[in-house]
């Protein structure tokens, strides 16, 4: 998931610019998992698509939270600026779930960077 809820008072910092997210949806065998995009109707459903992915690349996000909870893998997208509490200050480890890897903008805004990063990393299997 490339964006959160735009409603959330640090979106502005925590999502991703349109053409980053382009980037990370054309890597090989990724989906989108925006209910749009999957035809889910609650966070159940998304579980259930969660539960065949290798692999879950998102920002802060429900559905990254779902991931962890899942304990499937997941690779999290985190700001500079406003980076939510339970991530910590650095490290790219998570307490709260095992499976998840944090990745950390190294600047304010440098989300390019980042994505380069995650995606040189990225295998080839599925992921959201």
């Amino acid at each position: 998931m490339a964006r959160g809820n735009p409603r959330h008072w640090n979106d502005r910092h925590r999502s991703l610019p349109p053409e980053l997210g382009a980037e990370l949806m054309a890597l090989p065998g990724a989906i989108g998992l925006e209910p749009q995009n999957t035809g889910a109707a609650d966070l159940h459903d998304t579980a259930a698509i969660i539960a065949g992915l290798d692999l879950v690349i998102s920002v802060d996000t429900a559905v990254a939270h779902l991931a962890g909870a899942l304990g499937k893998p997941v690779w999290l997208l985190l700001p500079a600026i406003g980076t939510d509490w339970r991530w910590g200050r650095e490290g790219a480890g998570s307490a709260w779930y095992p499976s998840a890897r944090l990745f950390r903008q190294p600047a304010p805004g440098d989300w390019a960077s980042l994505i380069a990063q995650v995606t040189a990393l990225s295998p080839t299997a599925s992921r959201g």
